[in-house]
């Protein structure tokens, strides 16, 4: 292990793995029993070891956050936020149209998302979708400025707007055209100016998880030895460089990446284990809406013909559902309206108690 790690096997069984390659796992059920483990490494002068699980048992207690910027907040932990997603580009792989310069229609979209459930509204001017080709810097620029600046003018400040992009240059002017947080697919992998950037603007981040970039995110063998301690592993890594430039510990949100360089069983298998990601002690965002993995796993077991990214929220919906039951505070989602209405629902009866 390239550190110390503590897996949840069920709510009250955890497995520690310590970075010494012979040193058996450890099995606790409690708090006194990992308290145990912890005096032990402390004896065998491992204290390194021992703080850092430490930390992690801390972390995975945590089951609320804050994010805020200007004086916005979104609390999160009882209600799953919701961030909206608008593609300004014409080849989204869900709703790309020769329309997405159409300002008009893009406000009226917003203001429908917002009147709807959104807390966040996600503005991207590149397609991400796998395969997609890159858009230089200016047209990047040319489609996502005037959005912002028009949604924030007309619209005003009492919501979130996060810039979509991998290219410090961009958020940048997307923070001083008024927007909120960086979003970026790359977890500063793609452009190290992005940490620089984000730490200039102290602003939330989204660091996410990608194999490769997106023309070619799903090309060749896609292997992982554990996806989930693999992406853990990137994710832990991004975070302590990004800390190094001078982001705050509780400015970032963490993001698997479902569907960026993974397969389909790899997805299912990252929802299934969301848990595990509560170790580094941050919120977690989820994109998994419309999808293709769901395309596939449909056609495999329902003997369907191909259905259209447009047509997947029922199954959009019941991957989205067990995600936010293993932990997901945020979900990143086409379908607002619908969405919104089934996690009220689902939020107050997982956090209803009877007395």
């Amino acid at each position: 292990m390239d550190f110390p790690l503590i897996k949840v096997q069920k709510e009250d069984y955890y497995t520690v793995y310590f970075t010494d390659h012979f040193s058996k796992p450890g099995k606790v059920k409690d708090e006194e029993e990992f308290k145990a483990v912890i005096n032990e490494l402390v004896l065998k002068r491992r204290t390194e070891e021992a703080k850092e699980l430490t930390q992690q048992w801390i972390n995975l207690k945590k089951s609320h956050f804050k994010i805020n910027y200007k004086g916005k907040f979104i609390n999160l932990g009882t209600k799953t936020a919701i961030m909206g997603i608008v593609n300004v580009t014409p080849d989204s792989f869900s709703n790309g149209n020769s329309d997405y310069k159409d300002v008009d229609k893009i406000i009226k979209k917003v203001t429908y998302m917002l009147d709807n459930g959104a807390d966040i509204i996600d503005i991207g001017g590149e397609s991400t979708r796998p395969g997609a080709e890159p858009v230089s810097v200016e047209e990047e620029l040319d489609r996502v400025i005037p959005v912002i600046e028009v949604v924030r003018k007309e619209l005003g400040d009492r919501f979130f707007i996060s810039i979509d992009t991998y290219k410090s240059i961009v958020a940048e002017e997307a923070l001083k055209a008024g927007a909120d947080m960086v979003n970026d697919i790359s977890g500063f992998s793609f452009d190290n100016r992005m940490a620089d950037v984000v730490a200039k603007f102290d602003c939330p981040v989204v660091v996410n998880h990608t194999r490769g970039k997106p023309a070619d995110m799903q090309k060749g063998d896609i292997y992982y030895d554990d996806v989930v301690l693999d992406i853990l592993k990137f994710l832990k890594k991004q975070i302590e460089f990004g800390i190094s430039k001078g982001i705050r510990p509780d400015r970032f949100i963490i993001d698997p990446g479902i569907g960026f360089g993974k397969l389909p069983e790899h997805n299912v298998e990252i929802i299934k284990r969301l848990g595990e990601f509560k170790v580094l002690g941050l919120p977690i965002l989820i994109g998994i809406s419309r999808k293709s993995f769901l395309n596939i796993i449909l056609k495999n077991l329902l003997a369907k013909e191909d259905i259209p990214p447009n047509e997947r929220l029922f199954a959009s919906l019941g991957a989205i559902s067990y995600a936010v039951l293993n932990g997901a505070h945020i979900v990143r989602v086409h379908d607002v309206k619908e969405i919104a209405e089934f996690l009220t629902i689902l939020d107050v009866i997982r956090g209803y108690k009877i007395v």
